[in-house]
């Protein structure tokens, strides 16, 4: 008799779970959508760490159906990276990401970044390109168009025939801004020379304080911007503050946030699109009237601007001034917004490293000239001043901590890479930011501002030096790579070597006690990183 009992109270456990109470309801509510989220997670795992059926790189565990790892992504590409590589145990192994239905490959080894860039018929870039102009740079569907032309990867359906602007922009580069190239050279001395010139109208004999970061952008973006674009195009205050807020939700772009998340970026990308609409404007009938062996004018700027303006008159109508203005925005964002944050950090680290600073003025001044007529700040032998290696050491590591460049490219061919197959119609990141900041390939300071790394240790011979660095120099590769190479990496480097050396000479600084600040890491994949927070010197020139 007593044995009913329990029985009972068993049975009556039993049906007050199966009763369809508020409570019980929200219970099922949750199970029923944990089930898919667990089972989901569960077959994910089974082949973790192997290729995939068709030899793609192994698929990471996920648990939501369709999203896939959509959820880790919104993260942070760089924390998800970095619990990958704990639990492979070592950097360099590929994965498959499932987003939205879609494959998206993570290439973190460097040699195998160097391959994909070498697939430069399978795995491209040109099916970016459109996105690139109309989400970030705000062009419209005819500059698209222009860009589409010829372009592997895109469908070339009603395109037949047209010209393909891209391939004459592509020689127009090499022509222009490629090594030795008068183009080349006659950018730098209009940037050194208009450098000066704003140094002299903001620092004089008296100590002044200074937010360093923000000092050296207010000083290097009219510069940079003249050596391109001349001196009609308004380079003041307000399009130097429109420039950086819109560069600033770069990112937010790519993910194509709302305007209410990101107030005011949009809209100063806009206004910096009306001042080059209007610098168009002015500058149209001028173009004719300069020779073409002028390689820049003050109007106009550089000759490689005004072949860009000439072949774009070509393929767009006239009045399509939005289409006009974004194509150039894509150059001038090229040219300030990566350049002028590692010049910034080059300095940075230049003056605020315990020893650096007298070792590097004393190397950069044996590259000093005499002034120019008119300016009371020195001149520089370029050629000598882009040799030099301690110089070249303080550059190269302030980008291998400083920049964080991704390289997505379109795979439109099956390819093999490493063993791994990678399908048609997946995105590919190389990810090399990754890379510059592994401890296995850098060491254990690998966080630590080390120009030396960049130089022959003492007692090492020329030979192991020489292959050491290039290994190195293999595993930073802050202008991308293959084809798509930034076309102006060249002014780039010498925009910012020239800069270091104008700061470390021209100038007395105060800085005892201070270091250089936190990079803000937060901006993965957006080229030239920020600081955390600025850092306050004082300086007057010398």
């Amino acid at each position: 008799m007593n044995s009913s009992i329990p029985i009972s109270d068993s049975l009556r456990d039993l049906l007050s779970l199966v009763s369809l109470t508020p409570a019980n309801i929200a219970l099922y509510g949750v199970l029923a959508a944990a089930l898919p989220l667990v089972f989901t997670y569960t077959v994910s795992s089974l082949n973790d760490g192997k290729p995939t059926k068709d030899g793609e790189p192994p698929v990471p565990p996920y648990w939501f159906p369709f999203v896939g790892h959509g959820f880790a992504l919104m993260g942070g590409m760089d924390k998800m990276m970095s619990r990958y590589r704990k639990t492979d145990g070592g950097p360099g192994k590929p994965k498959t990401l499932t987003v939205f239905g879609k494959k998206m490959y993570l290439i973190s080894d460097p040699g195998s970044i160097l391959l994909m860039w070498r697939k430069s018929k399978s795995v491209v870039f040109e099916p970016l390109l459109e996105f690139t102009l109309k989400q970030l740079f705000g062009g419209n569907d005819a500059a698209a168009r222009v860009l589409n032309v010829g372009s592997p990867g895109v469908d070339q359906t009603g395109l037949e025939g047209e010209m393909e602007w891209m391939k004459f922009v592509h020689q127009m580069y090499i022509r222009e801004l490629g090594p030795s190239t008068p183009g080349l050279e006659n950018m730098t001395n209009v940037y050194l020379r208009e450098l000066n010139k704003e140094i002299e109208k903001l620092v004089g004999k008296e100590t002044k304080e200074i937010d360093l970061f923000a000092w050296v952008k207010k000083i290097m973006f009219p510069a940079s911007g003249r050596a391109l674009y001349g001196y009609k195009l308004d380079l003041g205050e307000e399009m130097a503050y429109n420039f950086w807020n819109w560069d600033a939700g770069f990112l937010q772009l790519v993910k194509f946030y709302p305007d209410f998340m990101i107030p005011g970026v949009r809209a100063s990308r806009d206004r910096v699109l009306d001042a080059l609409v209007k610098w168009r404007m002015e500058v149209k009938d001028l173009r004719d009237k300069i020779d073409d062996d002028v390689v820049w004018e003050e109007n106009f700027g550089a000759r490689l601007i005004r072949d860009r303006v000439k072949l774009t008159e070509q393929v767009l109508a006239e009045d399509d001034h939005r289409g006009h203005a974004s194509i150039h925005l894509s150059i001038f964002w090229g040219l300030e917004a990566n350049a002028i944050p590692v010049a910034c950090w080059t300095v940075a680290f230049a003056l605020l490293t315990p020893g650096l600073f007298e070792r590097l003025k004393a190397e950069v001044s044996t590259a000093v000239l005499p002034p120019v007529e008119g300016s009371s700040m020195p001149s520089w032998d370029v050629d000598m001043l882009v040799k030099l290696p301690l110089l070249n050491a303080v550059w190269q590591e302030s980008m291998r901590l400083c920049v964080s460049s991704l390289s997505p490219r379109v795979v439109i061919e099956d390819t093999e890479i490493d063993g791994y197959i990678y399908k048609k119609g997946g995105m590919v990141q190389g990810m090399s930011p990754i890379v510059q900041l592994e401890e296995e390939y850098w060491g254990k300071d690998v966080l630590e501002f080390n120009p030396d790394r960049w130089l022959p240790f003492p007692g090492e011979s020329a030979s192991a030096a020489g292959k050491r660095i290039r290994d190195y120099q293999s595993k930073v590769r802050p202008f991308g790579g293959g084809v798509s190479i930034c076309p102006g990496r060249h002014f780039a480097g010498q925009e910012i070597l020239a800069t270091v050396a104008v700061f470390v000479t021209a100038f007395e600084w105060e800085m005892e006690g201070k270091k250089a600040p936190e990079v803000n890491r937060d901006y993965f994949g957006a080229g030239g990183l920020p600081p955390k927070s600025d850092v306050r010197l004082k300086v007057k020139r010398i």
